[in-house]
């Protein structure tokens, strides 16, 4: 085995089955506590609204160029992202990816519906109340106005815009943030997440797409501005309230925040959440089982405790028989004379990571190449994460990680049978 440390605790395979749990963690949420951490989120987003909206006040006037003033605001903004994944809270956008939980059966239709709306809702609390604390702070009169005008003018973009141009950009929107929150999944500390959110959020903001958690607050700045500026603001900024004449509220619900929303539904669940289901969670092998035939499941583990775990969730189930090999030398035996129909492998049995080599003989043995392989195994919680390789080849049909629930185990191994 080669003992070389990598950077990436979590390959792909393993990155998916970790959004799948996660999503079924955040399906199964209290509605109140989903509410608050929702509220958090869209506090959370309209500060790094706020600071975006800070650092590229003036920039245009001192003579720099588009794209630097983009790309300076999308480092900022980065901030909302960074406080949602670290300090936790629930963000809709990011919660799109619930959807990998829901394809792979381990949550239900009305999980991820109730999810996705009451997360919106706490969303848009959360922004829209920043946006009427930040008026109250009259921060739009600093700079002589200039903040407010800057604020003024993003949001009149917003609402300027085409119903399909709307959705296409919410869809690159949420292609990217949904990247960013799955790239957070192979992390294994705040700094590597921290670095996983930089640079697709950067990309999203400097690009131009929009956000639906992010225009909650955006556009609700503009219209408070607009709606509650005295003379002496309008004055000092030389434009009137007539000037912002696409800024409204008609027009950010039905111009901006509709069609954005429809974008990152189809940017996060489908560009990002389903395209990885299908990758690395769907089942690639599946196994034919002539009727009134038993299951054969070779269970490959050395733990004599775990053992009787996993013989307690099959013997409920009269249609599977359960075989055990405590070693990598025994399981390759126990194949060649009864094959399988699928394996549930502990990667680490009599040497760490044993497992994995035994994974790969599999892959390579043209008569068991096709019995799919169900890792189970602690080994993303002990000192040994970081020698599993970080390519996306790892010979591996799922992933499960210790302690096991039932339900998830039994649903898994009947991914695989026809």
């Amino acid at each position: 085995m080669d003992a070389e440390l990598h950077i990436d605790a979590f390959p792909p395979a393993k990155m998916a089955s970790r959004m799948e749990e996660v999503g079924v963690a955040k399906a199964k949420l209290r509605l109140d506590t989903m509410l608050a951490l929702a509220i958090l989120a869209g506090a959370f987003i309209g500060t790094g609204a706020i600071f975006a909206t800070v650092v590229t006040t003036g920039l245009g006037s001192s003579g720099m160029g588009f794209g630097l003033i983009k790309l300076l605001g999308g480092l900022v903004f980065c901030l909302g992202l960074i406080a949602v994944v670290v300090a936790g809270a629930e963000l809709f956008t990011g919660n799109n990816l619930v959807i990998m939980a829901y394809a792979s059966r381990r949550i239900k239709l009305i999980g991820l519906v109730r999810n996705w709306i009451v997360v919106y809702i706490g969303n848009f609390i959360g922004s829209i109340a920043t946006a009427f604390i930040m008026l109250l702070t009259k921060q739009y009169e600093f700079s002589n106005g200039a903040l407010g005008a800057n604020a003024l003018g993003i949001a009149n973009s917003k609402c300027s815009l085409d119903f399909l141009q709307a959705i296409a950009l919410g869809v690159m929107c949420n292609a990217l943030v949904c990247l960013a929150v799955w790239l957070c999944s192979s992390a294994r500390s705040t700094t590597d997440k921290i670095l996983a959110i930089i640079f697709p959020i950067t990309a999203f903001v400097a690009a131009g797409f929009e956000h639906s958690v992010a225009n909650m607050y955006f556009v609700p700045m503009g219209l408070f501005i607009k709606g509650s500026a005295g003379a002496g603001f309008w004055e000092a900024i030389g434009k009137t309230a007539a000037d912002f004449g696409n800024l409204t509220w008609t027009a950010f619900f039905l111009k901006n925040l509709l069609p954005v929303t429809i974008g990152n539904v189809i940017g996060g669940s489908a560009f990002v959440g389903m395209a990885y289901w299908f990758i690395y969670l769907r089942p690639q092998k599946v196994v034919a089982i002539e009727a009134e035939k038993a299951v054969k499941i070779l269970a490959v583990e050395d733990d004599p405790d775990f053992v009787l775990a996993l013989e307690s969730v099959f013997e409920e189930e009269d249609h599977y028989k359960i075989d055990v090999a405590k070693t990598a030398e025994e399981a390759l035996k126990a194949m060649k004379e009864s094959c399988p129909d699928i394996i549930l492998l502990d990667i680490m049995l009599t040497t760490p990571l044993e497992g994995l080599d035994l994974a790969r003989q599999i892959s390579g043995d043209e008569a068991l190449c096709q019995i799919p392989v169900i890792v189970i195994s602690s080994v993303g919680q002990s000192e040994y994460a970081r020698m599993i390789p970080d390519d996306k080849h790892l010979p591996i049909d799922a992933w499960i990680s210790k302690p096991i629930d039932p339900d998830h185990l039994l649903r898994t191994v009947q991914r695989f049978l026809a």
